[in-house]
């Protein structure tokens, strides 16, 4: 049983939670690493990545995840890219071997605006990210301005009614249920492809082995014939 985190606490780990920074953070970057891979692995398995593509992922946290997703696509392309300087800078040290041989590329970013040229990226993945966006419909917007013509943008995110149990996301978290998705995303040119459903056994933040559902809303960018159609 986890012991019962202060309001001081609970605050301080949503921060954490919202952008890392420091040793605090580092360790908090581990931790979500690890809570995560599930849900981040299921995610690029959806994603269907091929050979010579390049992939785009928001909030990678660490990325300790990298090697392996490297390792199933050949000739895979990454960017990774973060509103956190010590998530940023934690992720490139832990890949060294990847950057410095040209397979990956990490980038600290505002959280709004995307520093790449239009349809830049074939497929885009975020994970656990989307509670913190500060204009979501701008950064929708962003990414679907950088992904390719018939593109793919995975936003991977845990259901309300399981993080509204969770005491930290009270403070500086945003939650959503599948209907919230649905919605934001019409107020965009992305089309929705599917929404795949799964659930996990994890330990969460505060200790307690819990079982988590998410969603994993693959979303669709039309081809430039019906780009110029519209």
């Amino acid at each position: 049983m986890a012991s019962r985190l202060s309001e001081k606490e609970l605050k301080e780990m949503a921060q954490q939670l919202s952008c890392p920074s420091g040793d605090e953070g580092i360790a908090m970057g581990e931790t979500m690493n690890t809570g995560n891979i599930g849900m981040t692995m299921n995610t690029i398995k959806n994603l269907e990545c091929k050979e010579g593509e390049r992939l785009l992922e928001l909030g990678h946290g660490n990325c300790g995840h990298l090697t392996e997703i490297l390792q199933q696509t050949k000739n895979l392309k990454y960017t990774g890219i973060e509103v956190s300087e010590t998530m940023c800078e934690q992720a490139a040290l832990l890949n060294i071997h990847w950057v410095e041989n040209q397979k990956a590329v990490f980038k600290q970013y505002n959280g709004i605006t995307l520093p790449f040229l239009d349809q830049s990226f074939d497929k885009i993945m975020t994970v656990n990210t989307i509670y913190f966006w500060e204009d979501a419909e701008k950064l929708l917007s962003e990414i679907y301005r950088v992904l390719k013509p018939e593109g793919i943008f995975i936003v991977t995110y845990a259901q309300k009614k399981f993080m509204e149990k969770l005491p930290f996301t009270q403070y500086g978290f945003r939650l959503y249920d599948n209907e919230d998705i649905m919605t934001l995303v019409n107020t965009t040119d992305f089309k929705i492809a599917e929404m795949v459903e799964s659930s996990e056994e994890v330990t969460s933040k505060t200790g307690e082995t819990v079982h988590r559902l998410y969603t994993m809303a693959k979303l669709y960018k039309l081809p430039k014939t019906s780009l110029t159609q519209k």
